[in-house]
């Protein structure tokens, strides 16, 4: 008998896309497992997320109760947390397994004391999980190293790409969807970054090295940026402040088939993160055959493969180098893309429903 799963996501009002593509992603994997597992999505409504302190009280009160509830009417059940700033979710009942996707606020703190002090509460939870899920080997080691959980429940649990969305196609395809990158692309070089304004994600980094570019090297680069728009939030705000120029194609949040047609449309990934977990836009990039230039940085050595380029983090004079290689010489570009599409064909969600309905079951034995 297949034992009961009950799921419990992060809060909408979270405003975390990258979490919330990546729990419909493994929801969906699991539904279409040959063993699927019969799978309860809990979590609270979210009518008081708007007043203050309404999301505190939803997260850290209201979601452990409604749990503990659940768990009562569906008796033996394994609970799982899709995210480790949930981790106080693992005390409201066992066997719990929880997703680990990063550590960066323990790596490298720089969120403000009293909020640390609140995450840290909440990822102290994991200590009592009978498996966490990291989403890389890197995060693993540190998973052991920071939070001192034994090897033994701790597994790598590495993120997938939906191939179907993110594949090569022929660019007529690509450029039905995105008109404004394909008349670019007749005239300038696109370098594609997908991601957050986080500080951890290095866009002066990045900008500098496009500037570097431009006015040193002659080449015609444009910026394409996919994620939250500049300006619209404090850590594009902090970015503006640095005084670096920012002449880019900023196209906003994207659906995934969006996202993948500008892989297809663009001349390079640059992802110069100073810290990653994991690295999905990397793998959905070389999977559309993109190649990329990544920074030599927690775990994207291990998720680019060889199918990337490195620079030292920080290093923006590093990052024109790599690209200007990716962007002038053909028969590197070639290679790059063979590489890339085969370590991006590792990573399926088909494997990663394999291995987390075994995971289910040895901790419901």
């Amino acid at each position: 008998m297949k034992m009961p799963v009950l799921f419990a996501p992060v809060l909408r009002s979270e405003g975390w896309s990258s979490i919330h593509l990546q729990t419909l992603d493994i929801l969906t994997a699991l539904r279409a497992h040959p063993n699927a597992p019969a799978i309860t999505v809990v979590a609270p409504k979210e009518t008081l997320a708007r007043i203050p302190g309404g999301k505190i009280w939803l997260r850290d009160v209201s979601y452990p109760r409604l749990l503990r509830s659940a768990a009562s009417r569906i008796g033996s059940c394994v609970l799982h947390v899709s995210d480790h700033s949930y981790g106080h979710l693992c005390h409201a009942h066992r066997p719990v397994v929880v997703n680990c996707n990063d550590l960066h606020h323990i790596v490298r703190p720089e969120l403000p004391a009293g909020q640390l002090a609140r995450w840290t509460t909440r990822v102290r939870g994991l200590l009592v999980a009978d498996r966490v899920l990291a989403i890389s080997n890197h995060l693993a080691d540190e998973i052991r190293s920071h939070l001192g959980i034994p090897a033994e429940r701790v597994v790598a649990l590495p993120g997938a790409v939906d191939h179907r969305v993110f594949r090569e196609s022929p660019e007529p395809e690509a450029s039905g969807m995105l008109p404004l990158l394909s008349a670019l692309r007749k005239d300038h070089l696109l370098i594609l970054h997908v991601g957050t304004n986080h500080p951890r994600k290095d866009l002066p980094t990045l900008l500098r090295a496009m500037q570097l570019l431009r006015e040193d090297r002659r080449l015609p680069v444009k910026l394409v940026k996919i994620g939250p728009r500049l300006g619209t939030d404090p850590a594009s705000r902090q970015l503006a402040a640095s005084g670096v120029p920012t002449p880019v194609v900023d196209l906003g949040a994207l659906n995934p088939a969006a996202v993948a047609a500008a892989c297809r449309l663009a001349h390079v990934l640059a992802f110069p993160s100073y810290y990653e977990g994991f690295g999905r836009p990397v793998l959905e990039a070389q999977a559309c055959g993109l190649p990329c230039v990544l920074a030599a940085a927690a775990s994207l050595p291990e998720v680019g493969g060889e199918g990337s380029l490195y620079h030292p983090p920080g290093d923006h004079e590093a990052l024109a180098d790599q690209l200007e290689k990716v962007l002038t010489d053909q028969e590197l570009r070639n290679r790059l893309i063979v590489a890339g599409r085969a370590n991006a064909s590792r990573y399926t969600w088909e494997k990663y429903a394999d291995k987390l309905t075994a995971i289910y079951r040895e901790v419901s034995s």
